[in-house]
């Protein structure tokens, strides 16, 4: 639990200065699809603030992969960047995207 807490706690710190990357490190985006109603999240949980809602068929901007909370037996988040912020998403709700850890 420790564990997921320092992971959650450095994610968002990594959220709040660009995703944790140099503009020269930042991976280029790839297009990805809602599946489904689902929030993003301002750190890889579903235990931190909602930062926005998106609906099936929203097509968001996805940078790249970061474990976080496990759901269903996966740890992994997207960081994508929709209604002009960036936030997470888990792996689960988004279709598409094959980009790399982050």
């Amino acid at each position: 639990m420790r564990k997921l807490l320092a992971v959650a706690a450095l994610s968002g710190a990594g959220l709040m200065t660009g995703i944790g990357t140099s503009a020269a490190e930042t991976p280029e985006p790839v297009t990805g699809t809602v599946k489904g109603f689902t929030t993003a999240y301002s750190s890889p949980t579903n235990q931190s603030k909602a930062m926005y809602h998106l609906q099936p068929g929203t097509q968001v901007d996805t940078y790249c992969v970061r474990e976080g909370q496990v759901l269903e037996g996966n740890p992994q988040w997207l960081i994508i960047n929709a209604n002009g912020a960036s936030a997470y998403v888990h792996v689960y709700q988004i279709s598409g995207p094959d980009v790399p850890h982050c």
